[in-house]
């Protein structure tokens, strides 16, 4: 047991470390938290209209509109712009506890991972890191290109990228690790 734990607890540091530089000094995910010299006014118009936390696609429509109408507003906004609004009225961001969540998340994804290549009956290298770079490719696919299919988010490309490095440390730590002991 204690062989998974470390193994798992250095796997989700591992991750943890590429988020960290992919969302820090890297800037790879600029494009997803674009600056607009506009946003004074944006933030004041948002703030008037907006009063609850939510995301907000816009534009839409009201809850219980028939799928008639739901068709006839697609019609006419087609082509048209459209946006998708995350709001929050104030901002109380705790990144400690915000990090030690995410943290406290890849270790247990790691730990999963550990489960699961455990359940195999040859533990090779390769084995485990092609088991960590499926995982990694599961779960960019479930999340970010679904989004991306349906709303265009911006940056699909570098989540994409962000999984298979992430997970794929993740599978070259396991993949040295864990054969060298069968009792995964």
């Amino acid at each position: 047991m204690m062989r998974k734990l470390i193994a798992a607890l250095v796997a989700g540091t591992l991750i943890m470390l590429w988020q960290t530089a992919s969302h820090t000094f890297l800037q790879l995910h600029a494009v997803q938290e674009q600056y607009t010299p506009a946003q004074d006014t944006i933030m004041q118009v948002l703030s008037t209209h907006l009063k609850t936390d939510g995301q907000y696609f816009i534009p839409n429509v009201p809850p219980g509109t028939s799928m008639e109408e739901m068709e006839k507003v697609m019609e006419t906004t087609m082509g048209k712009p459209y946006a998708s609004i995350l709001y929050h009225p104030v901002q109380d961001m705790n990144m400690t506890m915000n990090m030690l969540r995410g943290f406290g998340t890849y270790i247990i994804l790691a730990f999963v991972l550990v489960w699961i290549i455990g359940q195999f009956k040859q533990l090779t290298f390769s084995n485990v890191l092609l088991a960590s770079l499926a995982v990694g490719f599961i779960s960019f696919s479930f999340h970010p290109y679904a989004g991306y299919i349906w709303y265009k988010i911006p940056g699909v490309n570098i989540e994409l990228l962000d999984s298979l490095v992430a997970f794929g440390l993740a599978g070259a730590w396991l993949g040295w690790y864990l054969p060298k002991k069968k009792n995964v």
